[in-house]
C-alpha cells in the first residue's frame, strides 16, 4: 500500500513539473508577468516552487511506513561508491551554468540594468553531451541506482525518479528538435539517448 502512496506522489510531482516546464506555460507565464518580468523572475520562480514541490513529496514519502531491503557491506559496498562517484563526474563533466540555471543570474542582470541575454541557439554536443544525449539525467539515475542500502519506500522513489527522467527525455527532445531541426537530428543518430551503449553509426533513435 505505502508503495503506491509512494507511486502517486511522485507522478503527481511529475504532472506539476511537467506542467510548469511546458511552452504553453512558459507562453501563459510571459503573457502574465510582462517580458520584462519574466526575463528577471519567472526561471528563480520556478526554481523555487519546484524545490518546494519536490520537499513536499520528499517529507510525504519520509512519513510513510517504511522497511529496509537491503544494506551491502564490504567490498561491495565500495565498489558502489565507486560507481556512484563516476555518475558525480559524469554532473561534472557536463557543462552547464548553475546560477543561470537557478536563475539567479537572470535577477542580478535586472537589478543591474543589463538588458536579457538573448537565447543562443546553439547545440553543444561535447563532453558528457557526446556520451548520451541526457548527460545529467544518466549521471543522477547513477547516483540513486547504486545506493549500496536500500529500503522499500526509497527504492520505489529511485524507480520512480529514473523513470520519470527517461520519459522526460522524449519531451524534452521535441523541444530540441523544433528548436534546432536537422541538427538536432543528426545528433540524435549519432549519439545514445540515456545509455552510452555502443550501436551501429546507421542506427535511428
Amino acid at each position: 500500500m505505502e508503495i503506491g502512496k509512494v507511486l502517486l506522489a511522485w507522478a503527481a510531482f511529475a504532472a506539476f513539473h511537467s506542467a510548469t516546464i511546458s511552452e504553453r506555460y512558459e507562453r501563459a507565464a510571459r503573457r502574465a508577468m510582462g517580458e520584462r518580468a519574466f526575463s528577471a523572475y519567472h526561471r528563480l520562480l520556478f526554481t523555487a516552487y519546484s524545490a518546494a514541490a519536490l520537499v513536499a513529496v520528499l517529507l510525504y514519502v519520509r512519513s510513510l511506513p517504511d522497511a529496509p531491503l537491503y544494506r551491502i557491506t564490504g567490498w561491495s559496498h565500495i565498489l558502489l561508491h565507486g560507481v556512484q562517484a563516476a555518475g558525480a563526474a559524469l554532473l561534472l563533466w557536463t557543462p552547464w551554468d548553475f546560477p543561470e540555471f537557478l536563475g539567479v543570474r537572470q535577477l542580478l542582470r535586472h537589478y543591474r540594468g543589463v538588458a536579457p541575454l538573448e537565447e543562443e541557439l546553439r547545440l553543444f554536443t561535447k563532453k558528457a553531451y557526446g556520451l548520451v544525449r541526457h548527460p545529467l539525467y544518466l549521471g543522477c539515475s547513477i547516483i540513486l541506482a547504486f545506493r549500496p542500502a536500500q529500503t522499500r519506500n526509497s527504492l520505489a522513489s529511485t524507480v520512480a525518479i529514473i523513470a520519470y527522467f527517461y520519459v522526460g527525455t522524449f519531451f524534452e527532445e521535441r523541444r530540441m528538435e523544433r528548436t534546432f531541426g536537422e541538427a538536432y537530428r543528426e545528433y540524435q543518430r549519432r549519439v545514445p539517448r540515456f545509455l552510452p551503449l555502443p550501436r551501429p553509426t546507421s542506427a535511428g533513435r
